[in-house]
């Protein structure tokens, strides 16, 4: 009998044990959110470096074997308006500070445009590219983005959006002519100067504004070759569907093009591709003008839409990590 109630007592938790519990199961969960704060961000930068790698490892290795680039990459100027493409006339356009465009503004602060077939360089770029490269064809979009189609497919022909053009300046589908190409824009560290090719000085996008000094240090993050004393000419072409699509019928074809996404950088509203740099020339110390091209410029590497290269975004993958 007195066995029987000392089970009896023994049932159950007091109410201070309970809370003593619920006490210690909410430290415990706010230990594991702290451990594992930043995943998400560490996860995506770790992605951005491996498909920025793969990529380039992928276009490296069709040129080898082809001997050419693949073709119809994206230009992410408009062809004939130095301006960004997709920004929309009476929402800002390519001066808006907001993130909701086609192009981020991450992306607007980094690259703009050069108007190919007004410069002298312009025989001499083209034959590089059309000779050289063997690229044949590039993509534009002539509309304003109105979301009717994802970002990433707006350049494909299938969108309705985008018309095809060869390099070799000659008329497009609508019967006339591009001009303006993408190219990162670059400053001289010395003299506080943007870029010129050809004594044309690159068509910035940037809303808001970089200073040339900083402008000098992202591009030698970019990539070591560009010095922050010196100009560089570098096309920046987006690698899109279109373009992965152009090697399918290559025994090195590329599958896919990857997508890049960000705090920054939402793929529902912007433009994620992965961008391939080519340089093009460059110029002594201290000196704006770029006046001749290298004799065979090549492709540098590829960045994400924000301008990061992979070491960045593999030291960005490792920054909160114990």
């Amino acid at each position: 009998m007195f066995k029987h109630k000392s089970i009896m007592k023994q049932k159950g938790f007091t109410l201070l044990e309970l809370l003593v519990v619920i006490t210690l199961l909410a430290i415990l969960a706010v230990g594991g959110l702290v451990a594992y704060d930043g995943v998400a961000d560490n996860a995506e930068t770790a992605a951005a470096a491996y498909n920025a790698g793969t990529l380039d490892r992928a276009v490296r290795q069709y040129r080898a074997v082809t001997n050419a680039y693949p073709d119809q990459w994206d230009n992410l100027s408009k062809p004939l308006v130095a301006e960004a493409v997709g920004s929309a006339a009476g929402a800002g356009g390519s001066d808006s500070t907001d993130n909701d465009q086609f192009l981020p503004l991450a992306t607007r602060q980094l690259f703009g445009s050069y108007n190919l077939n007004t410069s002298p360089l312009s025989a001499a770029v083209l034959n590089v590219i059309t000779n050289q490269w063997r690229m044949e064809e590039v993509q534009h979009v002539t509309s304003a983005f109105d979301g009717s189609v994802a970002p990433g497919k707006f350049h494909n022909e299938g969108s309705g959006f985008s018309l095809e053009s060869e390099w070799a300046a000659g008329p497009d589908g609508l019967g006339t002519l591009y001009n303006f190409i993408s190219v990162l824009v670059t400053a001289n560290g010395d003299t506080g100067n943007i870029c010129q090719v050809g004594s044309q000085t690159l068509a910035a996008w940037e809303p808001t504004g970089i200073s040339n000094a900083d402008r000098a240090l992202r591009q030698n993050a970019i990539n070591d070759a560009m010095g922050i004393s010196r100009c560089h000419f570098v096309i920046a072409l987006g690698f899109g569907g279109d373009a992965a699509s152009s090697t399918s019928r290559s025994s090195v074809s590329i599958p896919a093009a990857p997508t890049y996404s960000s705090p920054n950088v939402n793929v529902a509203n912007n433009y994620g591709r992965y961008i391939g740099l080519f340089h093009m020339g460059r110029t002594d110390s201290g000196v704006d003008n770029v006046t001749e091209l290298f004799p065979r410029p090549k492709l540098i590497g590829f960045v994400d839409t924000e301008g990061k290269p992979v070491d960045v975004n593999i030291a960005a993958s490792r920054s909160d990590a114990s």
